[in-house]
């Protein structure tokens, strides 16, 4: 898979959302939760909207603590702090630093990667470097990758929960979900969605079934295995970048093809996509909507693919 797709995913998925009609994205609670994108609430239209709630009622006082309760919950602002970015050598790894001190995962872990992915640390100084005034959690997203890697699926109990949760979406795979009706979603699935069923079939010699039943739609006992066993096998790292394309594809195969370098982070989002292009076929596209979505579902997927490169 080229490499020049993923980078180049990452560079415009955060380019749209960092436009001021993706202001809905929120930035993190802290320097290191850089996995969740939070909505932002309005301290004034809060407030506003629990007092109208309460306007009449004669509870005033709890109008305004519950308006305060809201804004306290607001994440906060981080603003960038810091100067420099590099990638160090230490211990045989490399760490990111910011102003000489390297950067840690929420749970106060620093982060090291492999001195054999020596691109990705780059990348990750690159999404540091670029921050402006305030930290936007959303253009972090393979700082976001390695923390779930070093905090999360480095504990055993916690890659056998992710992957049991993984496995539900194979059987409920939208690659594996083809509709009869109409025939431009049938073209589209069969351009992006059978490509990747051939490839499992062939790749691990499995039978995956593919239905038009939502409800008849369940993989056989021994596919599911012989994916289970596949997985299983994945650094924390590659298991990260799994997880999460495979969650925001909502598809099992659509994500391990992905990082399994069978298909590019394009390819990806557009089987990712089938249902939504068809109705933009159709009925057009939504501004500020459709768009968004696009760039956001480019950055994640691209993210993941440079993550499990080497990983």
């Amino acid at each position: 898979m080229p490499r020049h797709s993923c980078f180049r995913h990452l560079i415009v998925g955060a380019t749209t959302l960092s436009k001021p009609n993706a202001s809905r994205i929120g930035a993190s609670s802290s320097i290191g939760s850089c996995a969740s994108a939070r909505p932002q609430w309005r301290n004034l239209s809060t407030t506003r909207f629990v007092q109208e709630q309460h306007t009449g009622s004669g509870a005033t006082a709890t109008a305004a603590a519950a308006a305060d309760k809201l804004a306290q919950n607001k994440a906060p602002t981080i603003r960038r702090f810091w100067r420099t970015v590099g990638v160090e050598e230490r211990d045989g790894s490399l760490a990111v630093v910011l102003d000489s001190r390297p950067i840690k995962t929420p749970d106060g872990s620093q982060i090291r990667i492999a001195s054999t992915q020596n691109v990705l640390a780059w990348l990750v100084a690159g999404e540091w470097e670029a921050q402006r005034e305030f930290l936007g959690s959303h253009s972090l997203p393979l700082t976001s990758l390695v923390c779930r890697a070093i905090d999360g699926l480095s504990n055993e109990q916690v890659r056998i929960d992710v992957i049991d949760k993984l496995i539900k979406y194979f059987h409920t795979d939208s690659a594996c979900l083809h509709e009869s009706f109409p025939q431009s979603l049938v073209d589209l699935q069969q351009k992006h969605y059978m490509p990747i069923v051939d490839w499992a079939r062939t790749a691990y010699g499995i039978d995956v079934g593919v239905t038009d039943n939502l409800f008849a739609l369940r993989q056989g006992a021994e596919a599911t295995d012989t994916l289970r066993r596949a997985v299983s096998g994945f650094s924390p790292l590659k298991l990260a970048a799994f997880e999460k394309a495979a969650m925001s594809a909502k598809s099992f195969l659509i994500g391990l093809a992905l990082v399994e370098q069978r298909i590019t982070a394009e390819e990806a989002a557009m089987a990712a996509q089938v249902e939504t292009l068809a109705q933009t076929q159709r009925w057009g596209e939504l501004e500020n909507a459709h768009d968004i979505d696009n760039a956001a579902i480019r950055q994640i997927l691209g993210a993941s693919a440079c993550a499990a490169m080497g990983a």
